[in-house]
């Protein structure tokens, strides 16, 4: 029985692991695995380099000139019955770096974007203001810069139409010395997705990645037999080779569940138990179908427990004629009155079957004595 058993629950803990591992793993392709960027830290932007060599990665510079902003974000939710509401989510701001080039004893400077959400906007305003007084004169002190962290993104078509126009309007021409870099960097993305996207993808990935290790542990442990073994635990009077046997001679349904004389065991996934036969007063098919569908048998004990087997209504059907045949102490199907009874008049549903088929058990046995 137990190495029956064994087999089923290390197949069913090799599928999981496998899945487990193969959709975390398939979660972490899809963020471009930029998890490990974060972890170890965003890259620090070369601003002189090929821009297009830290597309896509997680950067981090620090800003010395903030110029304007050109483009707010919007989101527009439609309500269910008409009519509409916008956010502004956040602004895009043109940004600069100052590179001296001592050969030409001139500047180079490197335009780019920032994006920063909507609460950040009165700094930004600040920053703006200091950096326009120093270009203008009207301040010596060389504004204060700012640690900016995000994606490195190239910008799509209608927002380089913008940024264009923007530098346009403040009299700013792309040439040897201004040169402007199409890309910005995303403060509100890691990689292609939204911060919190991100982290909520990653959280995920971590709790399937230590599933798979849970199970690949479990390949080689005897947990599925942890409820069996407290069932000995409990019934010192009942022994493994009793069980095993009846276990051998059992009714046999879809080749997770064995209806014994005496004991029925079953294992679903990886974990196996055992129910005594004699103990069984009810047990009857329930199935609910929707969102969170149920298929499954439920039996009833005398102490007031239930198990929720889950099986199909063929299988269960099957299950339940075995136990009508075999087991004159139970009540086979389902009714509205039963429920009721079973649950305000205990008593009184033990007396329909299961109190009459044990002194008559009882009985028989003194005679045979």
């Amino acid at each position: 029985m137990l190495e029956t058993l064994r087999k089923k629950a290390k197949k069913s803990h090799i599928i999981q692991a496998v899945i487990g591992l193969v959709l975390a793993i398939a979660l972490l392709v899809i963020t471009k695995f930029a998890i490990f960027s974060v972890i170890t830290g965003a890259k620090k932007l070369d601003i002189t380099a090929d821009p297009a060599t830290f597309e896509g990665k997680y950067v981090t510079i620090d800003a010395d000139f903030i110029l304007t902003d050109y483009i707010e974000h919007t989101t527009t939710t439609k309500r269910k019955y008409g009519g509409s509401s916008t956010r502004t989510d956040g602004n895009s701001y043109i940004a600069f770096q100052a590179i001296d080039d001592t050969e030409a004893e001139s500047d180079t400077w490197y335009f780019y974007s920032i994006y920063k959400k909507k609460a950040d906007a009165s700094a930004m305003d600040a920053l703006m203001d200091s950096a326009w007084d120093y270009l203008t004169g009207e301040s010596s002190s060389f504004p204060d810069s700012l640690k900016v962290t995000g994606t490195w993104s190239k910008m799509e078509p209608q927002m380089e139409r913008y940024y264009r126009e923007t530098l346009a309007e403040m009299g700013i021409e792309e040439s040897e010395y201004d040169i402007f870099y199409f890309y910005q960097i995303d403060t509100g993305k890691i990689g292609s997705f939204s911060v919190a996207i991100f982290w909520v993808m990653n959280a995920i990935a971590l709790c399937l990645l230590l599933w798979g290790i849970i199970n690949i542990i479990g390949i080689f442990g005897n947990g599925y037999a942890k409820k069996i073994n407290k069932y000995l635990q409990n019934n010192p009077n009942v022994s493994i080779s009793a069980i095993d046997a009846d276990f051998q001679a059992a009714h046999v349904i879809d080749n997770d569940t064995w209806i014994g004389k005496n004991w029925t065991v079953y294992i679903r996934g990886t974990s196996a138990d055992i129910l005594t036969n004699k103990e069984l007063i009810w047990g009857y098919y329930f199935r609910r179908t929707g969102k969170n569908s149920v298929s499954e048998m439920r039996l009833f004990t005398k102490g007031g427990g239930c198990s929720h087997i889950s099986m199909s209504e063929s299988d269960t059907k099957e299950a339940l004629q075995y136990y009508a045949q075999e087991q004159p102490q139970m009540i086979v199907g389902y009714d509205k009155e039963l429920e009721k009874m079973h649950k305000k008049d205990f008593s009184g549903f033990l007396n329909i079957k299961y109190n009459p088929a044990m002194s008559a058990a009882a009985t028989d046995s003194f005679n045979r004595f």
